[in-house]
């Protein structure tokens, strides 16, 4: 009895001891439970708080779980998505609309064949079927050496392809613009030529009436192809602009009666101008005809009539929401709006509205150069101008202004001094690389009683100044080859004789070059075509002016 006493004894003690181990592993395991419940609420608030969007999939395509940026991005809620195949996300081919692209095939072989994608350009489809721009990466889920399913993230990418597009259109019309540039010059050059032996001819037909009636038209065509350049010259940022502080509400108060007027009684206009201070930096008259322009061209958007708002507000932008190439620096600007009810602009065509010489109006019904116009004044301004239109509800353009900057110092002009007799002194060095361009203004000086010495680029100009002391004036033309331009010529003489007076004409020069003279008062700048009947006064009352001076 007393050895069974014993061994029962020893079992209850045996058993205590199991009791307590398993309360222990039980603890433990409670333990561990926790904070693995711990790491998977970690686990979840971290997916929860992470921008971009994440889901599973499982071996069989369906979705598992996904987190609330995908959500946000995709436009469901959770309990639509749970479940749910994963090609239905996935972008159809336009033209197929029952495969899928190629790109998206990668999410598919993540958990069919176990293979990661990074970095993949796609598109997703939301819930209202319209398609979200996306760059994907999808890792495969494995257990046991079998694949179980995949995780993609992704981010939305709409920003940077708006980005990425405003970049490549503005290059492309930096491109259109140094073309454009390029163009002019060689232009105005013909135009000189032609409209300055048109004016010899003319001089010379005094009594032929019918000979002087042709002559008359052919300088008429002539003088619309230098207007038509001007406008080319515009678009590639290269005109002179007179920049001044503008109030911008003053200036479309003054401007409503006349634009009321061009616009009809059909036409409803109305001003929005709630800003007080509202002021820019910018030329006046580009704006006005800016704005003219635009108001046109809602009119004509709206053939039955239709509503017109113009308003003007400040805001507060990066420069790179304007397609500049600068940091993201917030800036201020004045953005005027203007906003029709009219037919509306098709996205492709939205694209090239502000590149010359594309119009979709009739032949003979306008240039294609109005926005191109606009465009190059604002860009050269420091702003922009954007267009946003849907089809058959109307347009708007928006026109950043820059608020701050440096006004244009304006040159006092040289009073014109004729001479009725036409016969002037004084020797002039006349620079020009074009041969017809030099013969055209050495005949004309030379007819007006100058002297004339002549140079085909900058280094043999610099070396006939250098020989010739007596030199009363320099003409130069701007770009010339050689490696030496007209405003660097003209930058070397200074440093002999400060004084010496000196007229440059241009068909087309950088803005950085014309700005390294801006402040010489002793030096001029005229536009190519230049008019042959008031050259000679112009280079005459600049050499009176200079000699008072001295």
């Amino acid at each position: 009895m007393k050895a069974d006493a014993t061994n029962l004894l020893e079992k209850e003690e045996e058993l205590a001891k199991q009791r307590r181990r398993q309360a222990t592993l039980q603890s433990q395991k409670a333990h561990v439970d926790e904070k693995l419940k711990s790491a998977d609420e970690d686990r979840l608030l971290l997916l929860e708080a992470v921008q971009e969007g994440i889901f599973g999939i499982s071996n069989v395509g369906s979705i598992t779980f996904i987190n609330k940026s995908a959500l946000k991005l995709l436009g469901y809620e959770e309990g639509e998505l749970l479940g749910m195949s994963a090609t239905q996300l996935i972008c159809p081919v336009q033209d197929s609309p029952d495969s899928i692209t190629q790109s998206n095939k990668e999410i598919l072989t993540s958990y069919l064949m176990g293979l990661p994608a990074e970095l993949v350009d796609s598109a997703f489809t939301r819930k209202d079927s319209s398609l979200i721009p996306v760059r994907f990466s999808s890792e495969p889920l494995k257990k046991a050496g079998k694949v179980i399913g995949a995780v993609v993230s992704f981010a939305d990418t709409t920003k940077q392809k708006e980005m990425e597009n405003m970049l490549i259109q503005s290059q492309k019309m930096e491109a259109i613009g140094r073309l454009t540039g390029g163009v002019s010059h060689d232009f105005n050059n013909l135009l000189t030529v032609i409209m300055s032996n048109l004016q010899f001819l003319q001089r010379q037909l005094v009594d032929n009436e019918d000979a002087l009636n042709l002559v008359i038209k052919v300088m008429n065509a002539a003088k619309n192809g230098a207007e038509l350049n001007n406008r080319l010259l515009s678009f590639s940022r290269e005109q002179a602009l007179i920049n001044t502080p503008v109030d911008i509400d003053e200036m479309l108060t003054e401007m409503y009666e006349f634009l009321a007027r061009i616009l009809g009684e059909d036409i409803d206009l109305s001003l929005n101008i709630g800003d007080k201070d509202c002021i820019a930096i910018t030329d006046r008259n580009q704006l006005e005809n800016g704005i003219l322009n635009l108001c046109v061209n809602a009119k004509d958007a709206m053939p039955n009539g239709g509503k017109l708002a113009v308003s003007a507000k400040k805001v507060r932008l990066a420069e790179s929401h304007l397609g500049h190439e600068s940091s993201n620096d917030l800036q201020d600007y004045v953005e005027l709006t203007v906003t029709d009810s009219g037919t509306g602009i098709p996205l492709d065509i939205q694209k090239k509205i502000f590149e010359p010489f594309f119009t979709t109006k009739e032949k003979n019904q306008g240039t294609g150069l109005g926005l191109s116009t606009v465009y190059g004044f604002l860009r050269q301004s420091g702003g922009n101008i954007t267009v946003d239109s849907i089809l058959g509800q109307g347009t708007t353009f928006r026109l950043f202004l820059p608020i701050t900057g440096e006004p244009t110092s304006v040159p006092e002009p040289v009073k014109i001094v004729r001479n009725e007799k036409a016969n002037y002194e004084g020797k002039i060095l006349v620079v020009e690389d074009d041969d017809s361009v030099r013969d055209v203004a050495s005949h004309l000086l030379q007819s007006a009683g100058f002297e004339v010495i002549s140079a085909d680029n900058g280094s043999s100009g610099l070396r006939e100044f250098k020989a010739n002391s007596d030199i009363d004036l320099v003409f130069s033309d701007v770009i010339m080859p050689g490696g030496m331009t007209g405003v660097e010529l003209a930058t070397k003489i200074l440093e002999i004789s400060p004084g010496l007076p000196i007229l440059l004409a241009t068909g087309y020069a950088e803005k950085k070059l014309k700005d390294r003279l801006a402040d010489r008062k002793n030096v001029i700048l005229i536009a190519k075509p230049y008019d042959t009947n008031e050259l000679p006064d112009l280079i005459n009352s600049m050499m009176l002016r200079e000699a008072k001076t001295d």
